[in-house]
């Protein structure tokens, strides 16, 4: 059976949308995803820009150090293999329908997070530069955790360290696309 992925209609939130870019005031577009979402094949979904596939994408930070992962050549999607990235994100299957159980899958499947934390959405983020992100959008969360002992779970899909602001922009030119914009939005000039 093929997997079904949650998708909107990309003109139901193209007005709110910069063609690269994270947008922080967003509750318009939240609502669209909440209410007209839908699910659809995930093969026709990768190459239907009409659609934007829903991904939760969560950055883990403590303190003022911030969770790294390295792709590897198992992970799934080819176009991210050995790439950085400081999200950890996945598509929104009808198991769990909406947003947050999206989010919460990925989590528990992905990285282990010890102890309790504190969830902060931080915004939408969109890049139609590339052919990933024509057809994916990003719901993007900040997770602040209470314990630096975060481990990765898909050990032959990713690697996983801590890594300070500094090193990161250091590391910038290597990270995958969406992490490029997150890091330019939320670490190099963090809100006040």
């Amino acid at each position: 059976m093929t997997e079904q992925v949650m998708v909107v209609e990309r003109s139901t939130i193209a007005a709110r949308l910069v063609e690269r870019g994270l947008v922080r005031d967003v509750d318009d577009v939240l609502d669209a995803i909440h209410d007209l979402h839908f699910f659809l094949d995930r093969p026709t979904a990768e190459v239907s820009p009409q659609y934007k596939q829903i991904i939760p994408y969560v950055l883990i930070r403590h303190g003022d150090s911030w969770f790294l992962l390295q792709r590897t050549q198992k992970q799934t999607e080819a176009r991210l293999h050995h790439k950085l990235s400081l999200g950890i994100g996945g598509h929104i299957n009808p198991d769990t329908p909406d947003l947050l159980g999206g989010l919460e899958k990925e989590l528990e499947e992905e990285v282990g997070v010890p102890g309790d934390y504190d969830l902060t959405f931080a915004g939408i983020l969109n890049d139609d530069t590339t052919d990933v992100g024509s057809v994916h959008l990003g719901a993007v969360f900040i997770l602040d955790t209470h314990e630096r002992d975060v481990v990765v779970r898909e050990t032959d899909k990713m690697t996983g360290r801590w890594a300070t602001r500094d090193e990161l922009a250091e590391l910038r030119e290597q990270m995958e696309t969406w992490s490029q914009i997150a890091y330019d939005a939320l670490i190099a000039t963090p809100a006040s």
